[in-house]
């Protein structure tokens, strides 16, 4: 009998999208469980930050903007091309003795301009700021092109140089997760895999039984 008769294509399927769901979610999963830093606490330097850790609270302070993240309409009538909306938003965020980046969705944008304006009048003798920006957060490496234009900012608006921007090692980005919906995509990707697998050896034992059974016949 074929190889392929004794394979579950359902248990395949499900093992193959537990599988999926596992590698896009154990990462974040494993993150919302470390013990979470505040915002204060990183912004003041009282706690270093790394990839893969946990961040929460609210923001106390935040600096300028340095890129935004469009989604874009293609025309074909005339071949051109329009921003469809803004979904995500990229600011600089105080991290102890070096600088890095914070994603803020575009329902929390206007929060965080008023968190920019207010946190640079109080560098100017105001009060402190209050515009309310809560999240919850994990800290990723920053990607090249968003890490370009985050050194560019550093340079042009901070006077960092090459040097000061290479002592400061990778370049984090700190950006908002739903832990809540991550932690049941990991749960469901291996409730999946398990039944998967399970449907799987079942096939396996019973196209096998059925085959030794057929020979023990002749």
């Amino acid at each position: 009998m074929s190889f392929f008769n004794k394979i579950s294509r359902g248990g395949l399927i499900l093992a193959a999208l537990g599988i999926f769901l596992l590698v896009m979610s154990v990462q974040d999963t494993l993150t919302s469980f470390r013990e979470a830093r505040s915002f204060e606490d990183v912004m003041v330097g009282d706690a270093d930050i790394a990839v893969g850790d946990h961040v929460e609270g609210q923001v106390p302070m935040l600096l300028d903007s340095f890129a935004i993240e469009q989604t874009w309409t293609e025309n074909r009538s005339n071949n051109s091309v329009t921003p469809k909306k803004t979904s995500r938003h990229f600011y600089v965020m105080p991290c102890g003795d070096r600088l890095a980046g914070l994603s803020v969705g575009s329902k929390s944008a206007s929060a965080a301009d008023d968190l920019v304006d207010q946190t640079y009048g109080y560098f100017n003798g105001g009060a402190e700021p209050t515009a309310e920006l809560v999240l919850d957060c994990r800290v990723a490496e920053m990607g090249e092109e968003l890490a370009e234009m985050f050194r560019n900012e550093l340079r042009d608006y901070y006077d960092f140089t090459d040097q000061d921007i290479e002592d400061m090692g990778t370049l984090l980005l700190v950006e908002p997760r739903s832990f809540v919906a991550v932690r049941s995509f990991c749960g469901a990707g291996a409730a999946f895999t398990l039944l998967g697998l399970a449907l799987l050896a079942l096939r396996w034992r019973k196209v096998s039984a059925a085959e030794r059974a057929r020979q023990e016949e002749f």
